[in-house]
Formats: structure tokens, C-alpha cells, sequence
């Protein structure tokens, strides 16, 4: 194991440009680190590690943005994490929130750019996926020019890719639109705009990744609430985004960008009751990734193309996710079926169908309501956001196929339903295996005898830890914060096996490690001899 003064001098580097020994009447200052204003956890793709990104603050507020250090530096965890903290004295709030981007680039991965709005000092967790520049599905792109003052110089045009997975998507913004970003502010220079096309070859694919997963809770652009619906199918999906070489991102647009999207001439008109022809109107919806918020727009149209072709065009002045979809009004609210077993406990799992009235099974949002349930005596399941006017019941199989079905109720009733499952054979889970973990005391341990520690002399007095099994590629865990006085934490784990345990003054600099440390006993202890404790003592 490491001697803590090395420890010491590890945990200040980036700080101090040497280490000097403790002992040489040196005291070893650590700056304090921020509070976490946001953190954001990249899933990067294969291939790419954390340090081949490069990470970079734009937006209106992006001089307020600042590292755990509060400096400018800011890179990623070897784990994929970011860490960004508010500058001194920055406080937002609903009337002043801080508006910034955090921009992640790469070589190897498509350009992200990831709006935040801080309206309070609550920290955000974040988790962003990146895209591989080497995917076939990667996002369109499209180069052109804004003057100084964000007015659009020449017409620019984006296609997506043709594909059978998508409707290809083709984004225009005219001449001479003036282009400004969340805060109102001109967004002016060489502009990129990009178009990220929605899987949609089936409504389950379209929906796995939108937010809401299905289920849209919309309202008007002037707020009115919409009820909330359930998506039936989508024509069209797009995210859109308008970015200058500072990686400000546009918001609005005062001419209307046109959008339309490639129909598939099987799409079904749910409200008609056959296929999608010309004239045909499909709702249009876009999504607020600050306010995680769906707002049903101006609906576009179905028209006959120039090469005969159906298509979806419609007309936008605001940047989002943008979806054209048939939905259907769905309630909040809906039935639990409660379970009524010969189970007090650890039953096993057992499948379940919710079945409608000529016992098919319920679709939501383009995914059959199934799942495996627990039966013990008491526990209950929830139905919600289920079509209005629809009779439900639920039908569980036992391990030898035996349907059993609860009594029916609205799907729309706010209500409890006893389900009887008293006749299920009772075969109980065996007893789960003993918890042989133990609780063990993480602990930094200084020698000052009678004196004590004098905490103004100490370098730091917070510090961060995760640990992991030796070995193995786990994710690291987080440890609880250990603070001055008793920097010491605890953590259940095995005995007699080994851990890796790292940890540094800051989330964002854990440089002090200690690789395949058995532990075998519940008392992990770093211990400072007499003289390494001794600059730290009080006289």
C-alpha cells in the first residue's frame, strides 16, 4: 500500500507543480472544491474512450460554468462522467435561470451539443448517448451562412438518409430568416444544422427511445392541457438543431422552416379508418428538452410529391423533437388488482397479461401490456395510460400453463380489484441465500495522540471513494462522502476478497488508488505514522 504522504501529494496534483514532503515544515493546502451544479454520465460508443473527447461550454451563460477547480479545463472521468459546477457567487433562479451548452466532440463520434437550464442549485443528472460518426444512421448535415446579426444568407437544405427504418426527412430553412437562441440572442456566422431521423419502422422501435416512452402529455403552444395520449403510430420523426462555430444553438426562426417527412402508403389513418391519402391532416408534436414538455403544434398535411409520392410537409419556427403522429386519449388513471394468494411471501414470477374485452391482449403505445409478477398475499399492480372505453381484465399462467383471470373493470377506474389466486399451486421460492457481507469501516486514521488533529492544517476535509471487486471491469460505486472530523465512510462488502478502492478531495479527481487490497476485517484503515500526522496535529 501507498505511504500516505505519497497519498498526500497525489491528492494535489494539478494543484501544486511539485510534491514536497509534509514533514520539510511544508502544509499542504487543498482547494475546496465546488458544489456539482450538473453532472452528466456520456455512454460512449465502442471504440472511443473518455479521453479522446474533447468537452467544451457555450450558450448565453457559459461564463458562469466553471470545474470542480473552478477553472476552464474541463474533461471527463475515465468512467464517462462530467462533472460542472456554478462560478462563485452564481445563484439561478425561475427569474434569472443560467442557460449554457455542453458541447462533446470527437473525431470518432457525431458532434453533441446539450442544452441546460438551471432554474435552482438542485444538482441534475444527466446521462447522454453519443453516436458514432461510423454509423450508416448517423444524422444529416448541411453547412451555411448567417451574418453577424443571424439573418440566413442563402436557402439550406438537410436530407436524411433513404431507409427502410426511417421516413426520410428533409429539413429547409429559407433566405433571410432570422436565427436567435433560447435567450433571444442572435446566433450569427457558419451555421450547421442537423437532422437526427426517428427509427420508426414499427410504433414500438419509434417509441422506445422518446421521452415519455409513448405516452404524450401535451398541451397547446398557448398551455392549454391536451389530456394525455398514447402514440398509435408515427408518420415522421426528426430531431433538429441549428448550431453556429461557437456551438450556439438556435432556438427560433422568424420564417417558418419547412419539414416534411416520406409517408409509407400503407400508414394507417386511425381516425378515417383506412389508409393515409393527400389532404389528409397528421398531428404534429414537438418536445422541450429544458422543460421535458410535448406541445401539439400547427398540424402539416399528406400531399402527392412531384414524383407522385406521399409525403408529410408541415412548417416549424422552433428547434426540437419533432414527431407526426396519430394519437389517442389515454386515462392517467386506471385499475390495481390486488393479489389474494396462498403466499405470505417469495412467491415466484409468474407471467401476467392485461386482456381487453374479447380477451386480447392490451397494446400500449405500441407494446403488449405482459409482464412477470410477484403474487404474495396483499401486493398489487397499477394499470395506467390505458385507452378510454376499454373493459380490462388481468390473466396470469402458472408454471403449467393454467390461465387465471381477475374480474373485469373500466380501464379507466380509479379503483382496487381483488384478483384470486388462492388455486395457484403453492410452490414457495426457496430461501434466498445469506447476506455474508459485512459492514466495513473505510477510514483515514491520523497518529496526534492527545493534541488532535487541527483541521485548519489539513489539505482537505471532504473526500470522495468508490471501490470495486478486483478484476473485473464493474462499474465503480460511489461511496458515501467521507468529512472532517471522522472522514471515514462505510460499505458492505465480502471478507477475505479483494478491492479496488479509489478516491481523491474532488468527485472529478480520484487519483489516489489502492488496486487489490484484501480486505479481512471490518476495519479498512489508512494509517498516518507519527511523523506524517505530525504537520497535521495541533502543538
Amino acid at each position: 500500500m501507498k505511504r500516505v504522504l505519497s497519498i498526500l501529494c497525489v491528492l494535489v496534483v494539478g494543484l501544486l507543480d511539485a510534491c514536497q514532503n509534509p514533514v520539510e515544515n511544508v502544509v499542504l493546502k487543498f482547494k475546496d472544491p465546488l458544489a456539482v451544479a450538473v453532472q452528466i454520465k456520456y455512454a460512449i460508443p465502442s471504440g472511443l474512450t473518455p479521453d479522446k473527447l474533447t468537452i467544451k461550454i457555450a450558450g448565453p451563460d457559459a461564463e458562469k460554468i466553471v470545474t470542480t477547480l473552478n477553472t476552464k479545463k474541463f474533461k471527463l472521468t475515465s468512467d464517462g462522467k462530467l462533472f460542472l459546477c456554478l462560478a462563485p457567487s452564481t445563484t439561478p433562479s425561475a427569474t434569472t435561470p443560467i442557460r449554457f451548452n455542453v458541447v462533446a466532440l470527437s473525431p470518432e463520434s457525431v458532434d453533441h451539443i446539450q442544452e441546460i437550464k438551471l432554474d435552482n442549485t438542485t444538482q441534475r443528472n444527466l446521462t447522454v448517448a453519443l453516436v458514432s460518426n461510423k454509423n450508416n444512421a448517423q444524422p444529416a448535415q448541411q453547412s451555411f451562412k448567417g451574418n453577424e446579426s443571424g439573418t440566413v444568407q442563402a436557402t439550406a437544405t438537410v436530407q436524411t438518409k433513404a431507409e427502410a427504418s426511417v421516413s426520410q426527412a428533409t429539413v429547409t430553412v429559407p433566405q433571410g430568416s432570422e436565427v436567435k437562441d433560447a435567450a433571444g440572442k442572435p446566433v450569427g456566422g457558419d451555421l450547421i444544422i442537423t437532422a437526427d431521423p426517428v427509427d420508426n419502422s414499427n410504433t414500438s422501435r419509434a417509441v422506445s427511445d422518446m421521452p415519455g416512452h409513448g405516452i404524450v402529455n401535451a398541451s397547446t403552444p398557448e398551455g392549454g392541457f391536451l389530456g394525455t395520449q398514447q402514440i398509435l403510430s408515427v408518420a415522421g420523426g426528426v430531431r433538429i438543431t441549428v448550431y453556429n462555430n461557437e456551438y450556439q444553438l438556435a432556438k427560433t426562426f422568424s420564417k417558418p422552416i419547412q419539414i416534411s417527412f416520406a409517408l409509407n402508403p400503407q400508414l394507417m389513418n386511425p381516425s378515417a379508418g383506412r389508409v393515409i391519402q393527400a389532404g389528409d391532416q397528421i398531428p404534429l408534436f414537438s418536445f422541450d428538452e429544458i422543460t421535458n414538455h410535448w406541445t401539439r403544434e400547427e398540424a402539416g398535411k399528406v400531399v402527392r410529391n412531384a414524383g407522385g409520392n406521399l409525403e408529410y410537409v408541415a412548417e416549424i419556427k422552433h428547434l426540437s423533437l419533432w414527431m407526426a403522429a396519430f394519437t389517442e386519449e389515454v386515462c392517467d388513471q386506471g385499475p390495481t388488482f390486488k393479489y389474494l394468494s396462498a403466499y405470505p411471501e417469495r412467491s415466484p414470477g409468474y407471467r401476467c397479461e392485461l386482456i381487453d374485452q374479447a380477451s386480447n391482449v392490451v397494446v400500449r403505445a405500441g407494446e403488449a401490456v405482459t409482464f412477470t409478477a410477484v403474487i404474495n398475499n396483499g401486493n398489487s399492480v397499477r394499470m395506467n395510460n390505458l385507452k378510454k372505453g376499454l373493459k380490462v381484465r388481468l390473466r396470469l399462467f402458472d408454471n403449467a400453463g393454467k390461465a387465471y383471470v381477475s374480474p373485469e373493470v373500466d380501464a379507466c377506474s380509479n379503483t382496487e380489484v381483488t384478483f384470486d389466486l388462492k388455486a395457484v399451486p403453492y410452490t414457495p421460492v426457496p430461501p434466498a441465500a445469506a447476506d455474508t457481507r459485512k459492514e466495513v469501516t473505510i477510514s483515514l486514521n491520523f497518529k496526534c495522540g492527545t493534541n488532535g488533529v487541527n483541521p485548519d492544517k489539513l489539505p482537505f476535509t471532504v473526500l470522495y471513494a468508490q471501490y470495486r471487486a478486483s478484476g473485473t471491469s464493474d462499474e465503480w460505486q460511489d461511496l458515501p462522502t467521507l468529512r472532517w472530523p471522522s472522514l471515514s465512510t462505510k460499505v458492505f462488502i465480502q471478507l477475505n476478497k479483494a478491492y479496488d478502492l479509489r478516491a481523491g478531495s474532488i468527485p472529478d479527481r480520484l487519483d489516489l488508488e489502492f488496486f487489490n487490497y484484501k480486505v479481512t476485517n471490518t476495519a479498512w484503515t489508512i494509517n498516518l505514522t507519527t511523523e506524517e500526522s505530525k504537520p497535521y496535529c495541533n502543538p
